[in-house]
C-alpha cells in the first residue's frame, strides 16, 4: 500500500514537473518560431462587408474595387527632376554646344568692341560744328543698328539652344523613367522636391516658389527612384544637404 501511494505520488509530482516544464518550453518555443505565411484563394473576388459591400478584384495585376478604370490601386513613385535635369545639361551632350556658342558669341562682340574703340578714335576733335560730323554720326548710328541687331539674333539663337536643350534632356529623363518604372512595376511618377531641402535665398517670389515645387510634405523614401534615374542615365548629381 505504502509502495502504491508512493508511485502514485511520484507520478502526480512527475506529471506536474513535466507540465511546468513543457509548458515553459511550449512558451518560448512559440516566442521564437513564427508561423509560415500562407496564401488565401485562388478567388475570384474579396467581398467586405458593411453598410454598402465592398467587391474587391484583380484587374490587370492591381486592386480594384469598382468597374471604373480609376478605380485602381496604383504603385507611386518619385522623381528629383531638378536634379537630374541640372546633371544632365552639365554633361558633355548639352555643354559642348553651349560652350561653343559662347565662344561664338565672345568673338563676334570682341570684334564690335574694337570696331568702336576704333571709330572713337576717329571721332576725337571733330566738333560738332564740323564738317566732318555728319559722317562721324551716321557711322556710329549704323553701327549701333548693327550692334542691336546681332545682339538681338545672339540673344534668340541662345535662347533657342536652351529650348532645345531642355526638350531633348526632358525626352531622355522620360525615356529613363519608363526604363525604371517598367523594371521596378511603378504605375505612377510624380516630379518632386524633397521637404527637407534647404530654401535657397531670394526675393518673396522665388522662396514662394520654391515651397510650391515641394509637392510632398512627407513622403517615404522607398518611393523616390531619383538614384535610380541617375543610374539609368548614367549621371552623377551632387546629394543637397
Amino acid at each position: 500500500m505504502r509502495m502504491t501511494v508512493s508511485i502514485v505520488a511520484t507520478s502526480v509530482l512527475s506529471s506536474a514537473l513535466t507540465a511546468f516544464f513543457m509548458s515553459g518550453l511550449d512558451h518560448s518555443a512559440s516566442a521564437r518560431v513564427m508561423p509560415l505565411p500562407q496564401d488565401i484563394g485562388p478567388a475570384d473576388a474579396l467581398v467586405l462587408s458593411g453598410k454598402s459591400d465592398l467587391r474587391v478584384t484583380n484587374v490587370d495585376g492591381r486592386i480594384s474595387w469598382s468597374d471604373q478604370p480609376s478605380s485602381r490601386a496604383f504603385s507611386i513613385g518619385t522623381v528629383h527632376v531638378g536634379r537630374i535635369l541640372g546633371a544632365l545639361l552639365q554633361s558633355d551632350k548639352f555643354s559642348a554646344e553651349e560652350s561653343e556658342l559662347a565662344s561664338s558669341r565672345q568673338k563676334t562682340g570682341e570684334e564690335f568692341e574694337a570696331r568702336y574703340k576704333a571709330m572713337l578714335e576717329r571721332a576725337k576733335g571733330i566738333e560738332k560744328d564740323s564738317p566732318e560730323f555728319p559722317a562721324a554720326r551716321a557711322e556710329f548710328e549704323d553701327f549701333q543698328q548693327e550692334y542691336t541687331a546681332w545682339n538681338t539674333q545672339s540673344e534668340k539663337e541662345v535662347d533657342a539652344m536652351r529650348t532645345r536643350h531642355y526638350q531633348t534632356a526632358y525626352a531622355d529623363l522620360r525615356e529613363a523613367v519608363e526604363v525604371v518604372s517598367d523594371r521596378r512595376k511603378i504605375d505612377l511618377v510624380m516630379r518632386f522636391v524633397p521637404a527637407s531641402d534647404k530654401i535657397v535665398s531670394g526675393e518673396e517670389a522665388s522662396i514662394a516658389q520654391q515651397l510650391m515645387a515641394r509637392t510632398f510634405l512627407r513622403s517615404p523614401d522607398s518611393i523616390d527612384i531619383t538614384e535610380d534615374i541617375l543610374t539609368e542615365m548614367n549621371l552623377q548629381a551632387p546629394k543637397k544637404d
